[in-house]
C-alpha cells in the first residue's frame, strides 16, 4: 500500500512542478523502485531530483534513508525546491549530463556530506532528473579542524620539546614510548633509551651508529609519507607479529631546517587483548542465544500439555508458569542480539507485556496496553529480575483488575528519575483487593526479587478513581 502511495506522489510532484513526458515521469518512478535498496547497501541517503519548469531550481520528489545507519535528515525532504547555490554539483550533473563527485558538500540543512550524483535520461539521451547519494561526513570535517588546530601549535611545541632535550635530557629517556626526532630527509638526529631498545630489537644498530642513519632502514614498516609531510600524522602499523601507533608530528623553526617528532607506541597487548574480547563476547552471545532456545524448547513443552489437556483449576497454573519461562527467555533474547551483558529494557518490556496480554486477554473483555518507557539498560541479572517482577504485576492486572467488565486498559511507566529507576504497572480495573493464597505467592515472588535482587521497594494501593497501582523502584547507580 505504501509503494502505491510512493509512487502516486512521484507521479503528482512530476506532473505538478516538471515538464516531463508520461514516458520521463515512468522512468522516474522505476528509478525509484530500487531506491531503498541502494540507500540500505551504500548506508547513505538516496535522493531522486527533477528539474522544475522555470529550470532555476529542482524538486526532490523521491528519497529514502538508509536502516542499516543513521539518516542525515530527521524529516522528509520530498516536494522541497533545491537551488544551485546549495548543491552546485546536482545543477552541473542536470547542464553536463555527466555524474558528479562532490567531496565536500553542504546541503540546504547544513550538513557535510559527500555527494554522489548521476543522471537519469530518457531514450532521447535527455537529462530528466539526477540520482544523489549523500553520505554524513560531519565527524570527519570535525576531526580535520582539529587536525589543522594541531597543526598551527606544532611550532610551540617545537621550542617546548627542544628546550626540554636541551636542559633536562633525561626526561626523554624515562618515557616508556619510542621517541625520534629526524632531519628532513628522514635521517636521525635523536633518540630516547625506548627507541634504542626498539632499533636493537629490529636491527644491529646501537645508540652510537643509529644517528644519521634513514628511519625506515632500521623500521622497514615507516614510510617516507610519515616524515615528507608538514603537518600531523597518525596510522596503525602492523609488522613482524607487533602493532604500533604511529604519531609523526612536522616541527616548524624559523631559520631553521624542518625536523619530525616521530612517536611509536607498542600496542601488540592491547590488541591482543580486544581479540580475546571479541572471542569471549561471541561466546557470551552464543550462550544466551543456546539458553533462550532451550527455555523457548521447555515453554513448546508446556504448550503442548495444555492442548492435550489439563484440569481445568492447573490451566491458569500452567499459564503462569509459561509467561515466566518466556519472560526469561526475552531477556536472553535481547543478550543474544546484543551480545554483551546489559540488556536494553524497553525492548524487554515491550515484548514481555504484549505476549501477556495476547496469552491472557479474554474475548469478553478487549485489554489495551500503553507504555510509556524510556530507554534504561540494566545488568542481566537485574533484567532478569525486572522481567519476572513485570510478568507478576500484568498478570495480576489481567486476572483480577477486569472482571464483569468489556474492556481495560493497562499503563506501563519505566523512567529513569534522579538516582532512581522506577517500573509502575497501573491499571484502571476493580481494584486491589485481598487474593487467595496461590496469587498472594505471586507478590510474594514481587516482593522478594524487588529487595533481594534489586535492593529496592515495592509498593500497591487501590487508586481513588478505581484501578490498581503497583510501583517497583530501586536505585538507578546499579543499572547504569
Amino acid at each position: 500500500m505504501n509503494d502505491v502511495l510512493d509512487t502516486r506522489h512521484i507521479r503528482h510532484l512530476c506532473q505538478q512542478y516538471t515538464s516531463l513526458t508520461e514516458e520521463d515521469i515512468q522512468i522516474i518512478v522505476n528509478k525509484s523502485e530500487m531506491l531503498q535498496t541502494m540507500a540500505d547497501v551504500s548506508q547513505a541517503n538516496m535522493f531522486i531530483d527533477c528539474p522544475m519548469k522555470d529550470r532555476k531550481a529542482v524538486i526532490v520528489v523521491a528519497e529514502a534513508s538508509p536502516t542499516t545507519t543513521h539518516s542525515i535528515y530527521k524529516e522528509t525532504v520530498v516536494g522541497k525546491e533545491v537551488f544551485e547555490s546549495y548543491e552546485p554539483g546536482v545543477f552541473r550533473t542536470y547542464r553536463t549530463g555527466k555524474p558528479a563527485l562532490m567531496n565536500r558538500a553542504v546541503t540546504q540543512e547544513g550538513h557535510h556530506v559527500k555527494q554522489n550524483v548521476v543522471p537519469i535520461k530518457n531514450d532521447k539521451q535527455q537529462t530528466i532528473g539526477m540520482l544523489i547519494l549523500e553520505q554524513d561526513i560531519t565527524l570527519q570535517v570535525k576531526h580535520e579542524k582539529e587536525l589543522a588546530l594541531l597543526s598551527e601549535t606544532t611550532q610551540e611545541f617545537s621550542r617546548t620539546f627542544w628546550d626540554l632535550i636541551a636542559k633536562e635530557q633525561s626526561i626523554p629517556d624515562v618515557i616508556e614510548e619510542a621517541l625520534l626526532l629526524l632531519h628532513e630527509d628522514g635521517s636521525i638526529l635523536y633518540a630516547n633509551n625506548s627507541a634504542i631498545g626498539l632499533m636493537e630489537s629490529h636491527s644491529e644498530r646501537t645508540r652510537e651508529n643509529c644517528l644519521n642513519v634513514k628511519v625506515n632502514e632500521i623500521f622497514p614498516f615507516i614510510e617516507e609519507d610519515d616524515y615528507l609531510h608538514d603537518g600531523v600524522l597518525q596510522r596503525e602499523v602492523h609488522n613482524q607479529g607487533a602493532v604500533y601507533i604511529l604519531r609523526s608530528v612536522c616541527l616548524q623553526q624559523k631559520d631553521k631546517k624542518r625536523r619530525l617528532l616521530v612517536y611509536l607506541q607498542d600496542i601488540t597487548d592491547l590488541r591482543d587483548k580486544e581479540r580475546q574480547l571479541m572471542v569471549k563476547s561471541a561466546v557470551i552471545q552464543e550462550i544466551h542465544h543456546r539458553v533462550k532456545n532451550n527455555l523457548q524448547t521447555v515453554a513448546g513443552l508446556l504448550r503442548l500439555q495444555m492442548r492435550r489437556g489439563v484440569p481445568d483449576e492447573a490451566k491458569g497454573l500452567y499459564q503462569e508458569c509459561l509467561n515466566r519461562i518466556v519472560s526469561i527467555a526475552t531477556v536472553h533474547e535481547v543478550l543474544s542480539y546484543n551480545g554483551i551483558e546489559r540488556v536494553a529494557m524497553n525492548q524487554v518490556i515491550e515484548k514481555v507485556a504484549r505476549m501477556l496480554v495476547y496469552n491472557m486477554s479474554s474475548e469478553e473483555c478487549k485489554v489495551d496496553i500503553v507504555m510509556e518507557i524510556e530507554e534504561i539498560a540494566l545488568q542481566s541479572k537485574q533484567a532478569v529480575s525486572l522481567a519476572l517482577i513485570l510478568t507478576e504485576l500484568v498478570q495480576n492486572c489481567l486476572k483480577h483488575g477486569f472482571i464483569g467488565r468489556p474492556s481495560g486498559v493497562i499503563r506501563i511507566e519505566f523512567r529513569l528519575t534522579g538516582d532512581e529507576i522506577r517500573l509502575c504497572v497501573d491499571d484502571n480495573g476493580k481494584g486491589f483487593e485481598a487474593q487467595s493464597a496461590t496469587d498472594q505467592l505471586g507478590l510474594e515472588i514481587v516482593r522478594n526479587l524487588t529487595h533481594f535482587d534489586l535492593e529496592g521497594a515495592f509498593n500497591i494501593t487501590q487508586n481513588t478513581d478505581g484501578g490498581t497501582r503497583a510501583s517497583v523502584s530501586f536505585p538507578a547507580e546499579q543499572g547504569e
